[in-house]
């Protein structure tokens, strides 16, 4: 079995996490970053907000998905990613990634808005 890493969670308290749900987290906190904030990984990082005020046209919305499975791939843990991107209502965009890891597929769900990269749902696949 797979150790995808454990981490501590700022949420409402601070709580550790491990697993796939660390995984989930460290993908979405890929697509909040942008690219050269992090000095030491100048790689890092897909800032997908900075999309959100421009027209979801389909070849924004093709440049998008293929940067989201690039950016995901990039993590060690994730040895391919297969995504979607779809516009939603009040500047916000949904993503579903279907990764794949050493445990096997792993599907992920992110909404996106200009504050945030939310996950809404990470599950083996």
């Amino acid at each position: 079995m797979t150790d995808f890493g454990t981490d501590i969670t700022e949420e409402l308290t601070w709580r550790r996490v491990s697993d796939l749900e660390n995984l989930a987290r460290a993908i979405a906190r890929r697509y909040i970053t942008p690219r050269g904030a992090l000095w030491y990984a100048p790689g890092y990082g897909l800032d997908l907000r900075r999309y959100l005020n421009e027209a979801m046209t389909p070849e924004l919305l093709e440049e998008m998905r293929i940067l989201v499975e690039q950016e995901a791939e990039k993590d060690t843990r994730v040895r391919f990613a297969e995504a979607s991107v779809a516009p939603e209502p009040g500047h916000r965009v949904r993503v579903a990634l279907r990764l794949e890891t050493d445990q096997g597929p792993f599907d992920l769900v992110l909404s996106v808005d200009r504050v945030s990269v939310e996950v809404l749902d990470a599950y083996p696949g």
